[in-house]
């Protein structure tokens, strides 16, 4: 007997997925009825309590693949991408449980949305956890080393452990440094040319360091005011309006179009 098709009805076609409470978000699309608006992924917003939403729309499958990974690791669950395509991403728990979701192409636009999700891991927390891969200890490395210069891998591994509730083998803290000390080469080769000094005051050496003063100028400040300016700069500041108070200074120039052209900035106490 033919039952009337639920609405909620979840079908697998050409080897993805569909639903049919999942339609377009394109305004254009054509006929009356408006398509719903979904959520947009904020990766700002990501902690361990996150939540993520069926038809929740990504910018693209590294974005989503990066944001369940961290997720995940966040929460200790281990996961594995079943598939791992262009167009689609699934993911499942690597300990068997019902956790499950597929990430896809939403038709021909350049957005990719939800379109499965079974958010809740029934198995247990596991603490060497396999996808806290090499890449993504790198990321704690680099955010590490912008405050301490150096990072020793027994640190690494403490913090790790201690923070993220991971551990890790020395191999892979190894790796992590490795893969970091190349990012940071790259951004040094990029920026090469850019100006930065921070002065910070330290009156007494049991006490942290405080702020003092901060000076920056970008490469391409510099290049287009030396080729396209004309030799004249004045200087300007205004008062910064937060708890911590000091001034915004800022070195003007003056493009061929007679507009302000900024070239260095600086924050003072006074």
């Amino acid at each position: 007997m033919e039952g009337k098709p639920s609405s909620s009805k979840v079908v697998e076609q050409d080897g993805d997925y569909e639903s049919e409470e999942l339609g377009s978000s394109d305004p254009d699309v054509s006929g009356n009825e408006k398509m719903p608006k979904y959520e947009k992924f904020i990766g700002d917003l990501l902690n361990k309590d996150y939540e993520f939403k069926l038809g929740m729309e990504f910018n693209s499958l590294v974005e989503f693949k990066d944001a369940i990974r961290e997720w995940s690791i966040l929460n200790g669950r281990e996961i594995t991408f079943v598939k791992n395509e262009s167009n689609r991403v699934r993911v499942a728990c690597r300990g068997k449980c019902v956790f499950l979701a597929l990430c896809s192409t939403v038709c021909d636009k350049h957005t990719f949305q939800l379109k499965t999700w079974v958010g809740t891991h029934t198995c247990a927390r596991v603490l060497n956890n396999k996808s806290a891969n090499s890449k993504w200890v790198s990321k704690v490395v680099v955010e590490k080393r912008q405050h301490n210069g150096k990072v020793k891998v027994s640190n690494l591994m403490a913090e790790l452990r201690s923070k993220y509730s991971v551990g890790i083998s020395k191999e892979r803290a190894w790796r992590a440094k490795h893969i970091a000390g190349e990012i940071i080469e790259e951004l040094k080769k990029q920026n090469d040319g850019n100006t930065a000094k921070i002065n910070v005051e330290r009156p007494i050496p049991t006490l942290p360091p405080r702020f003092g003063s901060f000076y920056f100028c970008f490469d391409g400040c510099k290049k287009g005011f030396l080729h396209g300016c004309r030799p004249f700069i004045g200087v300007d500041g205004c008062h910064l309006k937060t708890k911590y108070g000091g001034q915004l200074l800022i070195v003007m120039a003056r493009d061929p179009n007679d507009q302000y052209f900024s070239l260095a900035f600086g924050v003072v106490e006074t």
